[in-house]
C-alpha cells in the first residue's frame, strides 16, 4: 500500500474520532450509540462520515483538473460546503413537511420548524463535517507531502519512488 494511502486512512481514522468526540462533547449533536443490538444502530451515523470523507477528498482534485478551479476557491470551499449543504438540508427538510402538510390538509407553519437545531441534530452534520475533514486531509497531503530539500555538500541519489536522499541520510554522517 502506497504511504500517501496510509496518510489518508490516518488522517480519516482522525477525523472519525474527532467527530465521536464532537457527537460526545456537543449537546445538540447526535448520540453515537454503540449496541450490540443491530436493529436500534442508526447506520446513516457510522457510514455517512466515510461517504462525506471520501467524497470531498477524491472531488477536490477533480475539481481542480476538470473544473478549472485555483488555490482561492480551494481555501474558501469548506465555508462553501457548510453553506450550500445547509441550503440543500434546509430545502429537503421544508419539501418533506411540506408534503406532510399537504397530505395532512394542514399549512406547513403549524410545525414550527428550527431548521438549525434539525440540521444539528441529524446524521447529515457528520456528512459535512466529515466532508470538511476530507478537504483538509487532501490539502495537508498535498502540501506537505514532499521532503524538504536538504542544503549541503551530500551526494545526492533517487530513493523509492525517486525522491532525492542525501548521502549524508544514507550513511549517517
Amino acid at each position: 500500500m502506497d504511504s500517501k494511502h496510509l496518510k489518508v486512512l490516518f488522517v480519516f481514522a482522525l477525523v472519525y474520532a474527532a467527530l465521536y468526540a464532537l457527537g460526545i462533547i456537543i449537546e445538540p449533536l447526535q448520540d453515537w450509540n454503540f449496541s450490540l443490538d443491530f436493529s436500534r444502530l442508526d447506520y446513516t451515523l457510522y457510514f455517512l462520515p466515510i461517504a462525506g470523507f471520501f467524497f470531498v477528498y477524491l472531488l477536490v482534485p477533480w475539481m481542480r483538473e476538470e473544473l478549472g478551479f485555483g488555490n482561492t476557491f480551494l481555501y474558501i470551499f469548506p465555508a462553501l460546503l457548510a453553506v450550500f449543504s445547509y441550503a440543500a438540508f434546509v430545502v429537503a427538510v421544508y419539501y418533506y413537511f411540506g408534503n406532510q402538510a399537504s397530505l395532512s390538509g394542514v399549512d406547513i407553519s403549524l410545525f414550527r420548524l428550527d431548521y438549525f437545531s434539525l440540521f444539528l441534530q441529524s446524521s447529515y452534520i457528520y456528512f459535512v463535517l466529515a466532508g470538511i475533514g476530507g478537504w483538509a486531509a487532501r490539502m495537508l497531503i498535498e502540501n506537505f507531502d514532499e521532503l524538504p530539500k536538504e542544503k549541503g555538500s551530500g551526494k545526492k541519489s533517487r530513493g523509492e519512488g525517486g525522491h532525492e536522499i542525501s548521502s549524508k541520510l544514507i550513511t549517517g554522517d
